[in-house]
């Protein structure tokens, strides 16, 4: 398998070139284009699938692209305008069901539930996806993405965060003092402890879509 990723960080493509009998699994609806390639759905198991649905954010089916006997390639891209990254992961990864774009058949996917308070003071939901195995992982974001290497503590504003992995946790917590925390716009934050990979969005899809609502031609007209 060849991988590159194009036109980053705006509007980033990721184009996989298969070699005979290889295969890549995908988000449904993340195709834009591909050539000598079998394309088969699948729920990836039903119960599992369910869940994605319900609690991850994500599709109830995945595509399989598998190259034919002379290779093939497909082009992939995610729903939102931003960044697409490759990680080579052996371990577990959790993410934001919204920044999974495709990953290796041998990785497998799934929904782990935060408690009460993660889920609904970080504004993440009470479900994310865990991601465990062994392979190539495509993420996307919006806007670009940023990586950071986690030694000790680190604060994040919740809406940014795209995934990290296994060695780092965190705790909902104020920005400073109560002041800071009803005024300075932070409010509540993510405080990240461990070591480990830490990945970033650096925009919000939340907080954009309050600036541009109201611009909207409907918007307007139903004032």
């Amino acid at each position: 398998m060849d991988l590159s990723i194009d036109h980053r960080p705006a509007y980033a493509t990721a184009r996989v070139r298969l070699n005979a009998g290889e295969a890549i699994r995908a988000e449904s609806g993340a195709m834009l284009a591909m050539q000598g390639v079998t394309i088969s759905t699948s729920s990836g198991g039903l119960f599992k699938a369910a869940k994605r649905k319900l609690f991850g954010g994500e599709s109830f089916f995945l595509n399989d692209f598998k190259a034919d006997r002379d290779g093939g390639e497909v082009i992939l891209a995610p729903q939102l305008p931003g960044d697409v990254v490759k990680l080579d992961i052996d371990g577990s990864w959790t993410m934001q069901g919204s920044s999974f774009l495709a990953c290796e058949p041998g990785i497998e996917i799934d929904t782990r539930m935060q408690s009460l308070t993660k889920g609904f003071l970080s504004g993440e939901g009470l479900f994310v996806l865990g991601i465990r195995g062994r392979g190539a992982l495509l993420l996307s974001s919006f806007g670009a993405i940023h990586e950071v290497r986690v030694d000790g503590e680190y604060v994040v504003d919740s809406g940014h965060i795209v995934a990290f992995d296994e060695g780092l946790d965190y705790r909902i917590r104020g920005m400073g003092n109560w002041m800071s925390t009803l005024f300075s716009g932070e409010g509540l934050v993510c405080r990240f402890r461990g070591r480990g990979r830490l990945l970033l969005q650096t925009r919000q899809p939340e907080a954009f879509g309050k600036r541009v609502g109201p611009l909207l031609p409907e918007r307007r007209e139903a004032r």
